[in-house]
């Protein structure tokens, strides 16, 4: 218990440091920028991912405690909450916000998000591969700035050695 609370307060302590970096902007970033910025939003609470990595492997296992990931999905919604207010347009008298509303409510459309990002580091931890910090937030920045399906279209499965195990390369 001790450990998990050490990992949650920490996690919060790097997603409140890293959300800085989303208030020095003038205006709000287009997809580019999001993309850019996801090196920066996320370097901190990449690292106590990295810090924790060993022992989250352990206690986000098939046998380790469920509640603990609940935790983790529960800040991170609560982090993006805030951080939808600084990187989108939440006002729809905006001009610039979409001319077609979402007919996902936006309740879903955070869970979608956070739920993306959080399985991405999730899966990152429990894997054995050994990609950097700086890699997985590049992946999690491809993750916030496109969908499954250009995702998918980027993705050279051709430069894959095995069929069976995830690629890491995308094609710009």
């Amino acid at each position: 218990m001790a450990i998990e609370g050490a990992i949650i307060t920490n996690l919060q302590e790097a997603l409140k440091e890293d959300r800085k970096c989303l208030t020095q902007h003038s205006s709000f970033p287009d997809k580019e920028e999001i993309f850019r910025l996801s090196q920066e939003s996320f370097a901190h609470t990449v690292q106590v991912c990295s810090d924790y990595r060993e022992v989250s492997r352990i206690l986000l296992s098939p046998n380790g405690d469920i509640n603990l990931l609940t935790r983790i999905k529960r800040i991170t919604y609560s982090e993006y909450m805030h951080r939808g207010k600084l990187l989108f347009y939440f006002n729809s008298q905006h001009p610039s916000t979409n001319v077609h509303p979402s007919p996902i409510p936006v309740d879903y459309l955070f869970e979608i998000y956070t739920g993306t990002l959080t399985n991405i580091i999730v899966h990152w931890v429990r894997s054995d591969d050994r990609i950097s910090t700086i890699a997985l937030r590049e992946i999690m920045g491809y993750a916030q700035t496109h969908s499954p399906v250009e995702l998918i279209y980027l993705t050279n499965f051709d430069e894959q050695a095995d069929p069976d195990q995830p690629s890491h390369h995308f094609n710009s």
